[in-house]
């Protein structure tokens, strides 16, 4: 079973596919953050009883998950395949029933630009 779980990796990567899981350097601060096709973002933000953490984003190639649990939202950014860039992932902290957010940032999310080799 191990063996076939470390093949199965190993076939994966050499077939391109990446899998790589970041943490966020600043969780809750605005930010540029270069990506690629496959690059997941994890970070965690501190909730209170009565505001909860809130996103939009404007690129359909990322998803955004966010779950909250005992007072702390965890964040989840993943760039699917074909990610052309940029877009931008806006958090907002709310209080139920209020239009303007308590605290506000965003995530800028950039693929690297020019010509280069798919093994850089």
């Amino acid at each position: 079973m191990g063996r076939a779980i470390v093949f199965l990796l190993a076939a994966a990567a050499l077939a391109g596919c990446r899998i790589e899981r970041h943490l966020l350097a600043r969780p809750g601060e605005s930010q540029a953050v270069r990506v690629e096709s496959g690059d997941r973002f994890y970070f965690s933000l501190a909730e209170d009883e009565d505001c909860r953490w809130d996103f939009t984003c404007d690129d359909p190639d990322v998803e955004v998950r966010i779950d909250h649990d005992d007072g702390e939202a965890s964040v989840r950014i993943r760039i699917h395949r074909g990610y052309d860039g940029p877009s931008t992932v806006r958090f907002y902290y709310r209080r139920p029933g209020r239009k303007e957010p308590v605290r506000t940032f965003a995530i800028s999310l950039f693929k690297r630009p020019g010509d280069y080799a798919f093994w850089e």
